[in-house]
């Protein structure tokens, strides 16, 4: 949702964007096989109903992953080129070129975030490529067969599809981006640290309470703020008067009203894909960043500006001394906001996405 709003908010020169929701409501975009509220089934789509029946029935099993496939038709009087982000689909009926794009492959999240052994994981992944051929569907984690672009947001993922049979001129990576005004570097020195997820166990936050725990020996007037996440675990001490727990509040406020407050914000994530935005917003505020040294985040993400560590209390401690030094933190917070406007704002990414909408209009080799 998110990276749909951003690029309704700043879209490439000459492209005009119509949401899925848009397209499907003034008709020029129809999705097949679904029962009628009125009537019968249609014959022309009695099969993609049959075939819909069968995919939603194995993965009721939890032989496969939970999400499901979507058949498509567009008006091609309508669109010149479709671009999917995430969803699974097989269009029928129409020859636009088709761009995909996704954050990182479904099986690391279900086993990474949803806990499935590596085993299922296995055999879930062969079961959805079996699908995914016998129905005719582009899955974007998958490499690109119908598909004329695949976008990827790191150099890990765009290697491991090459691996895995794809055409390296069809396989692209084009990272997130965050419309908006870039800040002011600030002045420091940093005093509060920020924690924001809804996800307190998956994005490290453990991890951040017991660093800023080992940061309070040397600098006992830091402040840590955790935002996002409505119940305290049971076994986690909190240091006495140094925490605030903001729990759940809506986007604006986080934005309006925390990242004014923050000076760091940590976010050493064991489970995400590419720039998570919650980053990027606080590159755009001058907000130094330490993250995780995972392989699916996008490996521009570093600089100065960045500190990218191992998942675990010693690491994590260790690079927010570093920026809590009064140098250091000037040099990085200006590094923050450069890393923004050079890689990360939407009139980069519109650039990028222009050309590639270019190229996916010519006719495949």
């Amino acid at each position: 949702m998110a990276f749909t709003e951003a690029l309704l908010a700043r879209p490439p020169e000459g492209v005009t964007y119509t949401t899925y929701i848009d397209a499907l409501a003034d008709g020029t975009l129809v999705e097949r096989g679904r029962r009628p509220k009125h009537g019968a089934i249609r014959a022309r789509d009695a099969f993609i109903f049959c075939a819909r029946g069968i995919e939603l029935a194995l993965r009721r099993t939890g032989l496969l992953f939970r999400e499901p496939y979507r058949y498509l038709t567009v008006d091609p009087d309508a669109f010149d080129l479709m671009h999917s982000h995430v969803f699974s689909l097989r269009l029928i009926g129409t020859d636009l070129p088709l761009v995909m794009s996704a954050g990182f492959p479904l099986s690391v999240l279900y086993e990474d975030r949803f806990h499935w052994s590596h085993r299922r994981v296995l055999f879930a992944t062969w079961m959805e490529h079996l699908l995914a051929r016998t129905f005719g569907v582009q899955v974007p984690w998958f490499p690109p067969r119908t598909a004329a672009l695949s976008l990827v947001q790191s150099d890990h993922y765009r290697n491991s599809l090459i691996e895995a049979g794809a055409d390296p001129q069809r396989v692209l990576v084009r990272t997130l981006a965050i419309d908006g005004v870039a800040s002011e570097p600030r002045p420091g020195p940093p005093r509060t640290i920020g924690f924001i997820s809804t996800d307190f166990e998956g994005k490290g936050g453990r991890v951040v309470v017991d660093a800023f725990r080992s940061l309070l020996t040397t600098h006992p007037d830091a402040r840590l703020v955790v935002v996002g996440t409505d119940t305290l675990p049971p076994d986690l001490i909190l240091p006495d008067g140094s925490v605030e727990w903001l729990g759940r509040v809506s986007r604006s406020e986080v934005l309006e009203s925390v990242f004014p407050r923050i000076d760091v914000l940590v976010h050493p994530t064991r489970c995400d894909s590419g720039p998570p935005f919650v980053i990027l917003e606080a590159l755009q505020r001058s907000i130094p960043v330490i993250t995780s040294d995972l392989v699916w985040i996008d490996e521009g993400l570093t600089g100065d500006g960045v500190r990218r560590v191992p998942v675990d209390t010693e690491h994590v401690s260790l690079a927010m001394a570093d920026l809590f030094d009064a140098d250091t933190y000037e040099d990085a917070s200006r590094a923050a906001v450069a890393l923004w406007e050079s890689r990360y704002s939407m009139d980069v990414l519109a650039g990028h996405l222009g050309d590639d909408y270019n190229v996916a209009l010519r006719p495949l080799a």
